[in-house]
Protein backbone atom coordinates (compact mmCIF):
# COMPACT_ATOMS: atom_id res chain seq x y z
CA UNK A 1 0.00 0.00 0.00
CA UNK A 2 0.96 3.42 -0.74
CA UNK A 3 2.87 5.43 2.47
CA UNK A 4 0.13 8.13 2.10
CA UNK A 5 -3.10 7.24 4.21
CA UNK A 6 -5.09 10.38 3.76
CA UNK A 7 -5.76 11.66 0.44
CA UNK A 8 -7.48 14.89 -0.98
CA UNK A 9 -10.36 12.45 -3.50
CA UNK A 10 -10.45 8.58 -3.39
CA UNK A 11 -12.65 6.94 -6.17
CA UNK A 12 -14.08 3.69 -5.51
CA UNK A 13 -13.90 1.67 -8.94
CA UNK A 14 -11.60 2.08 -11.85
CA UNK A 15 -14.25 1.79 -14.78
CA UNK A 16 -14.40 4.46 -17.23
CA UNK A 17 -16.54 7.07 -14.78
CA UNK A 18 -14.15 6.35 -12.22
CA UNK A 19 -10.99 7.37 -14.50
CA UNK A 20 -12.93 10.47 -15.33
CA UNK A 21 -13.29 11.26 -11.85
CA UNK A 22 -9.79 10.70 -11.29
CA UNK A 23 -8.35 12.81 -14.28
CA UNK A 24 -10.07 15.45 -14.27
CA UNK A 25 -9.08 15.98 -10.08
CA UNK A 26 -5.78 15.44 -11.19
CA UNK A 27 -5.77 18.21 -14.24
CA UNK A 28 -7.72 20.61 -11.28
CA UNK A 29 -5.60 19.96 -8.42
CA UNK A 30 -2.19 20.26 -6.98
CA UNK A 31 -2.19 16.15 -6.32
CA UNK A 32 1.30 16.73 -4.37
CA UNK A 33 -0.83 18.70 -1.76
CA UNK A 34 -3.79 16.61 -2.74
CA UNK A 35 -3.36 13.50 -3.72
CA UNK A 36 -6.29 11.49 -5.41
CA UNK A 37 -6.49 7.18 -5.58
CA UNK A 38 -8.67 5.17 -7.49
CA UNK A 39 -9.32 1.63 -5.98
CA UNK A 40 -10.55 -0.72 -8.75
CA UNK A 41 -11.23 -4.62 -7.31
CA UNK A 42 -10.24 -6.19 -11.19
CA UNK A 43 -6.41 -6.45 -12.27
CA UNK A 44 -6.92 -4.20 -14.92
CA UNK A 45 -8.97 -0.68 -15.24
CA UNK A 46 -11.71 -0.03 -17.46
CA UNK A 47 -15.00 -1.75 -16.32
CA UNK A 48 -17.31 -2.77 -18.66
CA UNK A 49 -15.35 -0.38 -21.35
CA UNK A 50 -12.43 -2.84 -22.41
CA UNK A 51 -11.34 -5.45 -25.61
CA UNK A 52 -10.14 -8.45 -25.26
CA UNK A 53 -7.95 -11.07 -27.19
CA UNK A 54 -8.83 -14.61 -28.36
CA UNK A 55 -7.09 -16.72 -30.39
CA UNK A 56 -5.55 -13.92 -32.29
CA UNK A 57 -9.30 -11.90 -32.42
CA UNK A 58 -9.36 -8.85 -30.49
CA UNK A 59 -13.29 -8.59 -29.25
CA UNK A 60 -14.89 -5.18 -27.97
CA UNK A 61 -17.15 -5.35 -24.76
CA UNK A 62 -18.74 -1.94 -26.67
CA UNK A 63 -19.99 -1.24 -29.68
CA UNK A 64 -20.46 2.24 -30.67
CA UNK A 65 -20.31 5.87 -29.75
CA UNK A 66 -21.58 9.25 -30.63
CA UNK A 67 -18.72 12.15 -31.87
CA UNK A 68 -16.80 12.82 -28.14
CA UNK A 69 -13.73 14.97 -29.83
CA UNK A 70 -14.65 17.74 -27.12
CA UNK A 71 -14.52 15.59 -24.26
CA UNK A 72 -11.08 14.27 -25.29
CA UNK A 73 -9.73 17.53 -25.99
CA UNK A 74 -10.50 18.37 -22.35
CA UNK A 75 -8.64 15.26 -21.25
CA UNK A 76 -6.16 16.18 -23.50
CA UNK A 77 -6.05 12.54 -24.71
CA UNK A 78 -5.84 11.51 -28.78
CA UNK A 79 -8.05 8.35 -29.36
CA UNK A 80 -8.06 7.73 -33.15
CA UNK A 81 -12.01 6.94 -33.63
CA UNK A 82 -13.49 5.74 -37.38
CA UNK A 83 -16.27 6.71 -38.22
CA UNK A 84 -19.00 4.02 -39.44
CA UNK A 85 -19.42 4.64 -42.95
CA UNK A 86 -22.26 1.98 -44.10
CA UNK A 87 -25.82 2.53 -42.77
CA UNK A 88 -26.24 3.55 -38.96
CA UNK A 89 -28.69 0.90 -38.54
CA UNK A 90 -30.55 -1.99 -40.75
CA UNK A 91 -33.50 -3.55 -39.30
CA UNK A 92 -34.26 -7.30 -40.90
CA UNK A 93 -37.62 -7.82 -40.01
CA UNK A 94 -38.76 -11.40 -39.68
CA UNK A 95 -41.84 -12.66 -40.17
CA UNK A 96 -42.46 -16.27 -39.13
CA UNK A 97 -45.17 -17.35 -41.06
CA UNK A 98 -43.66 -16.76 -44.28
CA UNK A 99 -40.45 -17.17 -43.01
CA UNK A 100 -39.61 -13.90 -45.34
CA UNK A 101 -37.16 -11.03 -44.18
CA UNK A 102 -37.84 -7.26 -44.84
CA UNK A 103 -34.91 -5.14 -44.41
CA UNK A 104 -35.30 -1.59 -43.46
CA UNK A 105 -32.24 0.54 -44.02
CA UNK A 106 -31.93 3.61 -41.98
CA UNK A 107 -28.54 6.18 -42.98
CA UNK A 108 -26.34 8.44 -40.86
CA UNK A 109 -26.98 11.74 -40.73
CA UNK A 110 -30.16 13.56 -39.14
CA UNK A 111 -31.14 15.20 -42.19
CA UNK A 112 -30.82 12.65 -44.03
CA UNK A 113 -32.28 10.07 -42.09
CA UNK A 114 -34.98 12.55 -42.19
CA UNK A 115 -35.32 12.94 -46.02
CA UNK A 116 -35.59 9.21 -46.25
CA UNK A 117 -38.18 8.44 -44.01
CA UNK A 118 -40.05 11.19 -45.28
CA UNK A 119 -39.44 9.77 -48.83
CA UNK A 120 -40.28 6.57 -48.38
CA UNK A 121 -43.52 6.81 -46.04
CA UNK A 122 -45.07 9.98 -47.78
CA UNK A 123 -48.39 9.10 -45.84
CA UNK A 124 -46.77 9.95 -42.55
CA UNK A 125 -44.40 12.67 -43.53
CA UNK A 126 -45.61 15.40 -42.51
CA UNK A 127 -45.72 13.98 -38.90
CA UNK A 128 -42.34 12.02 -39.38
CA UNK A 129 -40.69 15.74 -39.86
CA UNK A 130 -42.76 17.15 -37.27
CA UNK A 131 -41.85 14.31 -34.54
CA UNK A 132 -37.94 14.39 -36.00
CA UNK A 133 -37.78 18.30 -35.69
CA UNK A 134 -39.27 18.47 -32.31
CA UNK A 135 -37.23 15.80 -30.76
CA UNK A 136 -33.49 17.51 -32.28
CA UNK A 137 -35.09 20.66 -30.71
CA UNK A 138 -35.83 18.59 -27.46
CA UNK A 139 -32.14 17.33 -28.11
CA UNK A 140 -30.11 20.41 -28.09
CA UNK A 141 -31.96 21.85 -24.44
CA UNK A 142 -30.21 19.54 -22.73
CA UNK A 143 -27.11 21.44 -23.32
CA UNK A 144 -28.96 24.51 -21.32
CA UNK A 145 -29.70 21.88 -18.47
CA UNK A 146 -27.81 22.41 -15.41
CA UNK A 147 -27.23 19.46 -13.10
CA UNK A 148 -27.97 20.48 -9.48
CA UNK A 149 -29.92 23.45 -10.34
CA UNK A 150 -30.80 26.35 -7.70
CA UNK A 151 -34.34 27.39 -7.15
CA UNK A 152 -33.40 30.36 -9.57
CA UNK A 153 -32.26 28.06 -12.12
CA UNK A 154 -35.13 25.10 -12.09
CA UNK A 155 -37.95 28.38 -12.52
CA UNK A 156 -35.53 29.53 -15.81
CA UNK A 157 -35.53 26.31 -17.03
CA UNK A 158 -39.08 26.05 -17.50
CA UNK A 159 -38.04 28.63 -20.52
CA UNK A 160 -35.02 27.62 -21.44
CA UNK A 161 -35.98 24.01 -21.49
CA UNK A 162 -39.26 23.36 -22.01
CA UNK A 163 -39.43 20.37 -24.24
CA UNK A 164 -37.51 18.29 -21.78
CA UNK A 165 -39.62 19.95 -19.12
CA UNK A 166 -42.77 18.71 -20.19
CA UNK A 167 -41.63 15.35 -21.41
CA UNK A 168 -39.20 13.71 -19.11
CA UNK A 169 -42.04 12.15 -17.28
CA UNK A 170 -43.43 10.53 -19.74
CA UNK A 171 -42.67 7.21 -21.19
CA UNK A 172 -40.86 7.12 -25.04
CA UNK A 173 -44.44 5.33 -26.37
CA UNK A 174 -46.92 8.19 -24.92
CA UNK A 175 -44.31 11.10 -26.32
CA UNK A 176 -44.07 9.45 -29.69
CA UNK A 177 -48.28 8.89 -30.07
CA UNK A 178 -48.80 12.62 -29.85
CA UNK A 179 -47.34 12.88 -33.01
CA UNK A 180 -49.59 10.76 -34.63
CA UNK A 181 -47.49 8.45 -36.86
CA UNK A 182 -49.02 5.41 -38.40
CA UNK A 183 -47.14 3.80 -40.44
CA UNK A 184 -46.32 0.18 -38.98
CA UNK A 185 -42.66 0.36 -40.10
CA UNK A 186 -42.02 3.59 -38.93
CA UNK A 187 -43.42 2.43 -35.33
CA UNK A 188 -41.53 -0.51 -35.55
CA UNK A 189 -37.87 2.03 -35.86
CA UNK A 190 -38.60 4.59 -33.72
CA UNK A 191 -39.50 1.56 -30.94
CA UNK A 192 -36.04 -0.11 -31.60
CA UNK A 193 -34.58 3.15 -31.14
CA UNK A 194 -36.47 3.32 -27.40
CA UNK A 195 -35.71 0.20 -26.90
CA UNK A 196 -31.40 0.60 -26.87
CA UNK A 197 -32.07 2.14 -23.81
CA UNK A 198 -32.70 -1.61 -22.35
CA UNK A 199 -35.95 -0.91 -21.34
CA UNK A 200 -39.80 -1.33 -23.45
CA UNK A 201 -41.11 1.90 -25.07
CA UNK A 202 -43.66 2.06 -22.71
CA UNK A 203 -41.60 2.28 -20.09
CA UNK A 204 -38.24 4.26 -20.61
CA UNK A 205 -38.36 8.19 -19.73
CA UNK A 206 -38.87 10.00 -23.47
CA UNK A 207 -35.23 12.18 -23.31
CA UNK A 208 -33.12 9.02 -22.94
CA UNK A 209 -33.68 7.83 -26.81
CA UNK A 210 -34.93 10.82 -28.00
CA UNK A 211 -30.66 11.81 -26.88
CA UNK A 212 -29.31 8.49 -28.09
CA UNK A 213 -30.81 8.98 -31.46
CA UNK A 214 -29.95 12.29 -32.25
CA UNK A 215 -26.38 11.70 -30.53
CA UNK A 216 -25.29 8.56 -32.54
CA UNK A 217 -26.92 9.91 -35.82
CA UNK A 218 -24.59 12.67 -35.89
CA UNK A 219 -21.63 10.02 -36.27
CA UNK A 220 -21.72 7.07 -35.24
CA UNK A 221 -17.82 5.90 -34.33
CA UNK A 222 -15.54 3.02 -32.52
CA UNK A 223 -11.46 3.47 -31.77
CA UNK A 224 -9.49 2.04 -34.13
CA UNK A 225 -7.29 0.23 -31.95
CA UNK A 226 -10.55 -1.41 -29.70
CA UNK A 227 -12.20 -0.08 -27.13
CA UNK A 228 -9.49 -0.85 -24.89
CA UNK A 229 -7.62 2.25 -25.87
CA UNK A 230 -10.19 4.32 -23.40
CA UNK A 231 -8.74 2.63 -20.16
CA UNK A 232 -5.37 2.20 -21.49
CA UNK A 233 -4.79 6.52 -22.46
CA UNK A 234 -6.97 7.54 -19.55
CA UNK A 235 -4.96 5.27 -17.00
CA UNK A 236 -1.79 6.40 -18.62
CA UNK A 237 -2.96 10.39 -18.80
CA UNK A 238 -3.79 10.13 -14.98
CA UNK A 239 -0.67 8.64 -13.40
CA UNK A 240 1.58 11.10 -16.05
CA UNK A 241 -0.26 13.32 -13.83
CA UNK A 242 0.64 12.31 -10.66
CA UNK A 243 -2.86 10.10 -9.79
CA UNK A 244 -2.61 6.63 -7.85
CA UNK A 245 -4.30 3.62 -8.82
CA UNK A 246 -4.41 0.74 -6.81
CA UNK A 247 -5.96 -2.31 -9.00
CA UNK A 248 -6.88 -6.25 -7.16
CA UNK A 249 -7.96 -4.72 -4.76
CA UNK A 250 -12.03 -4.26 -3.20
CA UNK A 251 -13.54 -2.01 -1.00
CA UNK A 252 -15.38 -3.49 1.77
CA UNK A 253 -16.81 0.18 3.52
CA UNK A 254 -17.12 3.60 2.90
CA UNK A 255 -16.03 4.93 6.48
CA UNK A 256 -18.87 7.57 7.87
CA UNK A 257 -18.58 9.20 11.22
CA UNK A 258 -21.32 12.00 12.23
CA UNK A 259 -22.50 12.02 8.81
CA UNK A 260 -19.05 12.40 6.96
CA UNK A 261 -17.44 10.63 4.95
CA UNK A 262 -13.58 9.67 6.37
CA UNK A 263 -12.58 7.32 4.07
CA UNK A 264 -12.86 3.83 2.84
CA UNK A 265 -11.90 0.43 4.13
CA UNK A 266 -10.54 -2.38 2.34
CA UNK A 267 -11.12 -6.37 1.92
CA UNK A 268 -7.53 -6.71 3.99
CA UNK A 269 -8.85 -4.19 7.05
CA UNK A 270 -6.41 -2.06 5.92
CA UNK A 271 -8.20 2.02 6.30
CA UNK A 272 -7.45 4.60 3.57
CA UNK A 273 -8.84 8.06 4.47
CA UNK A 274 -10.33 11.00 2.40
CA UNK A 275 -12.97 13.70 3.35
CA UNK A 276 -14.13 13.05 -0.14
CA UNK A 277 -15.16 9.83 -1.78
CA UNK A 278 -16.79 9.54 -4.83
CA UNK A 279 -18.23 5.18 -5.51
CA UNK A 280 -19.00 4.29 -8.91
CA UNK A 281 -20.02 0.86 -8.13
CA UNK A 282 -23.74 0.04 -8.19
CA UNK A 283 -25.50 2.20 -6.02
CA UNK A 284 -27.02 -0.34 -4.59
CA UNK A 285 -23.74 -2.00 -3.49
CA UNK A 286 -22.63 1.19 -2.22
CA UNK A 287 -25.14 2.60 -0.54
CA UNK A 288 -26.34 -0.60 1.33
CA UNK A 289 -23.45 -2.24 1.63
CA UNK A 290 -20.57 -0.20 1.68
CA UNK A 291 -21.94 2.78 3.86
CA UNK A 292 -25.00 1.14 5.13
CA UNK A 293 -28.95 2.34 4.80
CA UNK A 294 -29.17 2.24 8.09
CA UNK A 295 -26.59 5.13 7.83
CA UNK A 296 -28.39 6.88 5.04
CA UNK A 297 -31.83 6.99 6.80
CA UNK A 298 -30.75 8.63 9.41
CA UNK A 299 -29.00 11.81 7.83
CA UNK A 300 -32.52 11.74 4.60
CA UNK A 301 -35.15 9.08 5.04
CA UNK A 302 -36.50 9.77 1.65
CA UNK A 303 -32.64 9.10 0.37
CA UNK A 304 -32.78 6.03 1.72
CA UNK A 305 -36.40 4.95 0.88
CA UNK A 306 -35.02 5.80 -2.84
CA UNK A 307 -32.23 3.70 -2.54
CA UNK A 308 -34.52 0.80 -2.06
CA UNK A 309 -36.74 1.22 -4.57
CA UNK A 310 -33.50 1.94 -7.56
CA UNK A 311 -34.38 -0.23 -10.07
CA UNK A 312 -31.22 -1.64 -11.76
CA UNK A 313 -31.43 -1.75 -16.10
CA UNK A 314 -31.40 -5.18 -17.73
CA UNK A 315 -28.22 -7.89 -18.12
CA UNK A 316 -27.19 -9.04 -21.72
CA UNK A 317 -25.71 -11.84 -23.23
CA UNK A 318 -23.04 -11.28 -25.83
CA UNK A 319 -21.61 -13.84 -28.40
CA UNK A 320 -18.00 -12.32 -29.70
CA UNK A 321 -17.63 -14.87 -33.08
CA UNK A 322 -14.32 -14.75 -35.05
CA UNK A 323 -14.65 -15.46 -38.42
CA UNK A 324 -12.46 -16.94 -41.24
CA UNK A 325 -11.21 -14.90 -44.38
CA UNK A 326 -13.69 -16.90 -46.65
CA UNK A 327 -17.09 -14.39 -46.15
CA UNK A 328 -17.26 -11.32 -47.35
CA UNK A 329 -18.73 -9.51 -44.56
CA UNK A 330 -19.16 -5.98 -46.25
CA UNK A 331 -21.49 -7.60 -49.02
CA UNK A 332 -24.14 -8.55 -46.50
CA UNK A 333 -24.51 -4.79 -45.84
CA UNK A 334 -22.74 -4.72 -41.93
CA UNK A 335 -20.42 -1.95 -42.49
CA UNK A 336 -23.57 -0.49 -40.73
CA UNK A 337 -23.61 0.63 -37.17
CA UNK A 338 -25.81 -1.86 -36.30
CA UNK A 339 -28.16 -4.25 -37.22
CA UNK A 340 -31.16 -5.60 -35.72
CA UNK A 341 -33.18 -9.06 -36.32
CA UNK A 342 -36.52 -8.76 -34.84
CA UNK A 343 -40.19 -10.36 -34.79
CA UNK A 344 -41.16 -7.29 -34.16
CA UNK A 345 -44.15 -5.29 -33.06
CA UNK A 346 -44.32 -6.11 -29.00
CA UNK A 347 -41.69 -8.15 -28.52
CA UNK A 348 -39.28 -6.73 -26.71
CA UNK A 349 -42.16 -6.00 -24.04
CA UNK A 350 -43.18 -9.40 -23.80
CA UNK A 351 -39.22 -10.40 -23.68
CA UNK A 352 -38.94 -8.05 -20.94
CA UNK A 353 -41.93 -8.95 -18.93
CA UNK A 354 -40.30 -12.52 -19.05
CA UNK A 355 -37.30 -11.40 -17.35
CA UNK A 356 -38.70 -9.27 -15.20
CA UNK A 357 -40.50 -13.42 -13.76
CA UNK A 358 -37.17 -14.44 -14.15
CA UNK A 359 -37.35 -16.27 -17.34
CA UNK A 360 -36.01 -16.12 -20.78
CA UNK A 361 -38.48 -15.66 -23.22
CA UNK A 362 -36.65 -16.14 -26.51
CA UNK A 363 -37.95 -18.71 -28.84
CA UNK A 364 -38.15 -19.99 -32.20
CA UNK A 365 -41.32 -17.73 -32.89
CA UNK A 366 -40.39 -14.81 -30.82
CA UNK A 367 -36.81 -13.06 -31.00
CA UNK A 368 -34.64 -10.23 -31.16
CA UNK A 369 -30.68 -9.73 -31.38
CA UNK A 370 -28.37 -6.87 -32.48
CA UNK A 371 -25.59 -7.73 -34.75
CA UNK A 372 -22.37 -5.48 -35.10
CA UNK A 373 -19.31 -6.35 -37.42
CA UNK A 374 -16.14 -3.77 -35.77
CA UNK A 375 -13.79 -5.40 -38.24
CA UNK A 376 -15.32 -3.68 -41.18
CA UNK A 377 -14.83 -0.11 -39.48
CA UNK A 378 -11.29 -0.69 -37.84
CA UNK A 379 -10.02 -3.70 -39.58
CA UNK A 380 -8.33 -6.77 -38.22
CA UNK A 381 -9.17 -10.14 -38.15
CA UNK A 382 -13.17 -10.38 -39.44
CA UNK A 383 -14.99 -10.73 -36.62
CA UNK A 384 -18.62 -10.19 -35.35
CA UNK A 385 -21.24 -9.45 -32.20
CA UNK A 386 -24.37 -10.80 -31.37
CA UNK A 387 -25.58 -8.97 -28.57
CA UNK A 388 -28.80 -9.92 -26.68
CA UNK A 389 -30.95 -7.64 -24.57
CA UNK A 390 -33.12 -8.21 -22.59
CA UNK A 391 -31.16 -10.91 -20.53
CA UNK A 392 -32.00 -11.28 -16.60
CA UNK A 393 -29.40 -13.02 -14.66
CA UNK A 394 -32.39 -15.72 -13.97
CA UNK A 395 -29.81 -18.30 -12.54
CA UNK A 396 -26.87 -17.98 -14.45
CA UNK A 397 -24.39 -16.83 -11.51
CA UNK A 398 -25.63 -19.36 -9.07
CA UNK A 399 -25.34 -22.10 -11.89
CA UNK A 400 -21.60 -20.63 -12.77
CA UNK A 401 -20.65 -20.91 -9.22
CA UNK A 402 -21.94 -24.09 -8.44
CA UNK A 403 -22.41 -26.34 -11.33
CA UNK A 404 -19.83 -25.23 -13.91
CA UNK A 405 -21.49 -27.82 -16.43
CA UNK A 406 -24.99 -27.18 -16.92
CA UNK A 407 -23.56 -23.25 -17.08
CA UNK A 408 -21.56 -24.24 -19.93
CA UNK A 409 -24.29 -26.14 -21.21
CA UNK A 410 -27.06 -23.35 -20.43
CA UNK A 411 -24.31 -20.82 -22.43
CA UNK A 412 -23.88 -23.00 -25.54
CA UNK A 413 -27.29 -24.00 -25.73
CA UNK A 414 -28.44 -20.03 -26.04
CA UNK A 415 -25.34 -18.90 -27.98
CA UNK A 416 -26.68 -22.15 -30.38
CA UNK A 417 -30.11 -20.51 -31.23
CA UNK A 418 -28.43 -16.78 -31.51
CA UNK A 419 -26.18 -18.06 -34.29
CA UNK A 420 -29.04 -20.03 -36.08
CA UNK A 421 -31.04 -16.80 -36.39
CA UNK A 422 -28.26 -14.59 -37.97
CA UNK A 423 -27.51 -17.61 -39.71
CA UNK A 424 -31.25 -18.10 -41.39
CA UNK A 425 -31.90 -14.60 -41.45
CA UNK A 426 -28.45 -12.31 -42.34
CA UNK A 427 -25.41 -14.38 -42.62
CA UNK A 428 -25.88 -17.68 -44.84
CA UNK A 429 -23.35 -20.61 -43.58
CA UNK A 430 -22.14 -18.61 -40.37
CA UNK A 431 -21.19 -21.92 -38.84
CA UNK A 432 -18.72 -22.95 -41.51
CA UNK A 433 -17.14 -19.80 -41.04
CA UNK A 434 -16.53 -19.77 -37.25
CA UNK A 435 -12.83 -19.97 -35.43
CA UNK A 436 -13.87 -18.71 -32.46
CA UNK A 437 -16.54 -18.52 -29.84
CA UNK A 438 -16.64 -16.44 -26.79
CA UNK A 439 -19.48 -15.96 -25.10
CA UNK A 440 -20.52 -13.41 -21.96
CA UNK A 441 -23.96 -14.29 -19.71
CA UNK A 442 -25.62 -11.91 -16.65
CA UNK A 443 -23.39 -14.03 -14.67
CA UNK A 444 -19.86 -12.73 -16.73
CA UNK A 445 -21.20 -8.60 -16.04
CA UNK A 446 -22.00 -9.10 -12.21
CA UNK A 447 -18.75 -11.43 -12.19
CA UNK A 448 -16.81 -8.30 -13.23
CA UNK A 449 -18.76 -5.13 -12.13
CA UNK A 450 -19.88 -6.76 -8.95
CA UNK A 451 -23.57 -5.52 -9.70
CA UNK A 452 -25.49 -8.48 -8.31
CA UNK A 453 -27.92 -8.25 -11.12
CA UNK A 454 -25.11 -7.75 -13.60
CA UNK A 455 -27.12 -4.27 -15.21
CA UNK A 456 -25.14 -3.32 -18.38
CA UNK A 457 -27.15 0.30 -18.21
CA UNK A 458 -26.58 1.54 -14.61
CA UNK A 459 -29.77 2.80 -13.12
CA UNK A 460 -32.42 1.88 -15.56
CA UNK A 461 -34.17 5.16 -17.15
CA UNK A 462 -37.88 4.46 -15.76
CA UNK A 463 -39.64 7.84 -15.62
CA UNK A 464 -39.89 7.87 -11.79
CA UNK A 465 -35.84 6.24 -11.62
CA UNK A 466 -34.37 9.30 -13.99
CA UNK A 467 -33.50 12.91 -14.57
CA UNK A 468 -34.93 14.85 -11.33
CA UNK A 469 -36.41 11.58 -9.75
CA UNK A 470 -32.95 9.88 -10.09
CA UNK A 471 -30.92 9.16 -6.94
CA UNK A 472 -29.16 12.28 -6.82
CA UNK A 473 -25.60 12.16 -7.57
CA UNK A 474 -24.97 14.18 -4.02
CA UNK A 475 -25.46 11.63 -1.36
CA UNK A 476 -26.89 12.36 2.34
CA UNK A 477 -23.04 11.94 3.21
CA UNK A 478 -21.32 14.89 3.33
CA UNK A 479 -18.29 14.47 1.09
CA UNK A 480 -19.68 11.41 -0.78
CA UNK A 481 -20.44 11.31 -4.14
CA UNK A 482 -22.24 8.97 -6.52
CA UNK A 483 -21.76 9.77 -10.22
CA UNK A 484 -24.31 7.42 -11.67
CA UNK A 485 -26.40 8.60 -14.03
CA UNK A 486 -26.78 6.81 -17.23
CA UNK A 487 -24.76 4.00 -19.41
CA UNK A 488 -22.45 5.08 -22.44
CA UNK A 489 -18.88 5.64 -22.72
CA UNK A 490 -20.09 9.46 -23.69
CA UNK A 491 -22.37 9.33 -20.33
CA UNK A 492 -19.63 7.90 -18.04
CA UNK A 493 -16.82 10.43 -18.85
CA UNK A 494 -19.16 13.26 -17.94
CA UNK A 495 -20.03 12.55 -15.07
CA UNK A 496 -16.84 12.38 -13.92
CA UNK A 497 -16.57 15.92 -15.20
CA UNK A 498 -20.28 16.63 -13.35
CA UNK A 499 -18.78 15.42 -9.67
CA UNK A 500 -15.93 17.06 -9.92
CA UNK A 501 -17.52 20.27 -11.14
CA UNK A 502 -20.25 19.79 -8.00
CA UNK A 503 -16.96 19.34 -5.62
CA UNK A 504 -15.26 22.60 -7.28
CA UNK A 505 -18.56 24.54 -6.89
CA UNK A 506 -19.08 24.56 -10.90
CA UNK A 507 -15.10 25.45 -11.78
CA UNK A 508 -15.40 23.12 -14.60
CA UNK A 509 -18.82 22.97 -16.39
CA UNK A 510 -20.74 26.03 -14.42
CA UNK A 511 -23.36 23.72 -13.06
CA UNK A 512 -24.03 22.17 -16.83
CA UNK A 513 -25.03 18.95 -17.17
CA UNK A 514 -23.43 18.89 -20.84
CA UNK A 515 -19.94 20.40 -21.16
CA UNK A 516 -19.06 23.10 -23.41
CA UNK A 517 -15.89 23.96 -24.70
Amino acid sequence: MNKINKYGLIVVGGGITGLSSGLTWAQYHDVKKEPVLIIEKEPKSGGYVTSYERQGYLFDTCQMIPNITELLEFFDIDIELKEYKGYYMRIFLVDIKTNKVKTIDLPSGFEDFKNELMEKYPKNAAEIENFLDYSRALYLELFKLKLDPNLIEILKMLLTCPKIVKNSRRTFKDYFAQFNITEPDVIEIFTIFAEFSGLPADRVSAPVPVSAMNSLLDGAFRPKGGFIEFPKKFEEKYLSLGGELMLNTKVNKILVENGEVKGVKLEDGSEIYSDLVVTTVDPIVAMKEMVGLDIIRELDKKYADKVENVKMSTSSMNISIGLDNEIDLGALGLDCGYSVITTGGDIYDRLFDDMIQGKIGYTDEEFRLGVICPSLTTGGKPNIALRIVPMGIDDWAELREKDPQRYNEKKQKWADFFIEKTEKYLIPDLRKHIKVLDVSTPATYARYSGSPSGAIYDMAPYPDNFGRTRLKMRTPVKGLFQPKFIHSVFATLLAGMQVNDMILNRKIMDGNARYKA
